[in-house]
């Protein structure tokens, strides 16, 4: 059996012998000696929460030195880069869409990276050097070193923990700020090459629109669909980012959760006894996830607290994980669905709008569990109410997500649609119950036209 890459740089680049403190000393740095350790043509990595801009500034200002540098993220920064003029040094792709790179990838000055997050390194581990995207260099965030001279990457660890044993440069930005969490979430000094202090603040949210009647519905909705002692998932998006803080959970017990990330309300839901891991298959009375924490207050219970617990994205969103799970809700939002039960997350047509993120391991995941349930949650229309979110067929050039085949429940304002099992026909009738009543009738004719002689 061949040893893939990773495990051989692993075994090269870890040694706890060393006297931490001197080595730590010699490799700290300003962000212009981070920069300066770029070449033309390296891949630079930086997971969710782990961008420094002052490093990625001084990378930007190297404009002219530079050819060819790749920049992959979930959301690139900006740092000064998203124009023609800096395309000749570096290549920007972004692997979300979000407001802050959304412009940049839809007027192709930045090119969208579309890829299944449990398998960023696949090609690379499997040794197909000739087809992987290698980690020349990864950017991460980190606590400063403990007293056996470990660091922590708080409370957003994705694959930082993994991705710096495959990386050739590892360059940390040692944040005071930063929360230590448990789990799989620590590096010692000897795996990181360059250290770059700072004292900046964390920003652990992005602001959500306020709740509205629309969501509070969704919350309804959702509630009926878990059950006491299940293990939840809830991805991040303006409507279920609002479930928690809406009660939807309020009256469960002794619920578990293994996901992604978290959304502002659900670390609450543990003080308070909701989400206690009792009965969890995985992680028995522990709360795990890759990100965890929306607001100053919920980091400050994360930290230093043994119940949460932080893994890579290549474990918490391998579906074979998530299924050992019996009874995972997995709940996640998306722009639209077909007649059919196609399922669209990310895009408007061929627009990119959003991300992947784990919807699709999550509804696999849920799909193949002995008791799982993959709930699709979204308003019935777009914020104007022009345009209804059900459509009878997708419109050409969109993307989809989540294929029909795995389509199970989908909830909107007016209910819950249950597709499992059920016919094309049968779907149709399930999702034209809970679109907006003004769209039913045109839906009911196009149902007609499409899955009737």
């Amino acid at each position: 059996m061949t040893t893939s890459p990773y495990y051989q740089r692993r075994s090269t680049r870890f040694d706890p012998t060393i006297n931490w403190r001197d080595v730590y000393a010699e490799r700290l740095a300003t962000p212009e000696m981070a920069a300066a350790m770029f070449n033309s043509g390296d891949h630079l990595w930086m997971p969710p929460g782990h961008a420094s801009l002052p490093i990625l500034q001084a990378l930007a200002a190297r404009k002219d030195e530079l050819e060819g540098v790749e920049v992959r993220a979930v959301i690139v920064p900006d740092a000064g880069w998203f124009t023609e003029d800096m395309m000749e040094a570096f290549k920007l792709a972004p692997q979300f869409g979000t407001l802050f790179d959304r412009d940049a990838v839809n007027s192709r000055v930045a090119d969208y990276h579309p890829y299944w997050l449990v398998g960023i390194h696949k090609a690379w581990d499997a040794g197909r050097e000739d087809e992987a995207w290698p980690v020349d260099v990864l950017q991460i965030r980190t606590t400063p070193p403990n007293q056996a001279g470990y660091v922590s990457l708080g409370g957003s660890v994705w694959d930082g923990v993994t991705s710096a044993k495959r990386a050739k440069t590892v360059i940390a930005e040692v944040n005071e700020n930063m929360i230590e969490t448990f789990g799989d979430s620590w590096l010692h000094v000897s795996e990181i090459d360059c250290f770059v202090p700072a004292d900046s603040p964390i920003v652990v949210n992005l602001e959500h629109p306020e709740p509205n009647q629309i969501d509070l519905a969704l919350a309804h909705y959702v509630g009926q669909l878990v059950q006491d002692g299940d293990t939840i998932q809830v991805g991040v998006g303006s409507h279920t980012g609002a479930l928690p803080r809406l009660g939807a959970f309020d009256e469960r017990e002794n619920l578990s959760y293994f996901a992604e990330l978290t959304v502002e309300g659900l670390v609450p839901l543990v003080e308070r006894g909701v989400i206690t891991g009792k009965y969890s298959d995985t992680h028995p009375d522990k709360f795990v996830a890759t990100v965890i924490g929306n607001t100053p207050d919920e980091h400050a219970v994360v930290h230093q607290n043994p119940h949460f617990e932080t893994y890579s994205i290549e474990y918490l969103l391998d579906p074979r994980q998530i299924a050992r799970n019996e009874n995972i809700v997995a709940i996640n939002g998306a722009l639209t669905v077909d007649l059919s039960g196609q399922i669209g997350v990310h895009t408007i047509g061929p627009r990119v709008y959003a991300g992947v993120g784990g919807h699709l391991a999550f509804a696999m995941g849920a799909y193949l569990a002995p008791r799982g349930r993959y709930v699709t949650v979204m308003p019935s229309t777009n914020r104007s109410g022009t345009i209804s979110t059900i459509m009878a067929q997708f419109d050409p050039g969109q993307i989809v997500t989540v294929p029909r085949d795995i389509a199970d429940t989908v909830v909107t304002e007016y209910g819950i649609a249950r597709l499992l099992g059920k016919t094309v026909r049968q779907r149709a009738d399930e999702l034209i119950a809970v679109a907006h009543p003004d769209f039913r009738a045109e839906l009911r004719q196009a149902a007609q036209k499409l899955f009737y002689p």
